[in-house]
């Protein structure tokens, strides 16, 4: 048998291949994880929601410091809850700070933070 190969990741995305936010969709740094499957976000229009890892999204690890996509709750406290849409790698952050959504995410990521993804 011969040695498996590592492969060889490109660090390269297109925007079919990263998730980016619809219509109504922001973009949010954990503060901090609250228990059970909540956590508090600090989101890209300004105000700090209280946001619900739902079912698909529970396998997924997610830490404080790290960058989400959140889905407000429409209709009902869109201004306080929402929930978890996707969490962003590394590199999938440093593709979307070379994109459009650059100034979004300079909004809600410290400068000590941000100087880890460039």
């Amino acid at each position: 048998m011969s040695p498996k190969r590592k492969s060889s990741r490109s660090e390269e995305f297109t925007e079919s291949k990263v998730t980016v936010p619809s219509e109504g969709d922001l973009f949010g740094l954990v503060i901090r994880r609250l228990g059970g499957s909540w956590l508090e976000v600090s989101c890209s229009d300004g105000k700090i929601r209280k946001v619900l890892i739902p079912g698909k999204m529970r396998r997924t690890r997610i830490y404080d410091g790290d960058i989400i996509l959140v889905r407000p709750w429409y209709g009902m406290q869109e201004d306080t809850r929402g929930d978890v849409i996707h969490k962003y790698s590394r590199s999938e952050v440093r593709w979307l700070l070379k994109s459009k959504y650059k100034e979004l995410l300079e909004k809600i990521i410290p400068e000590d933070i941000l100087e880890e993804y460039i």
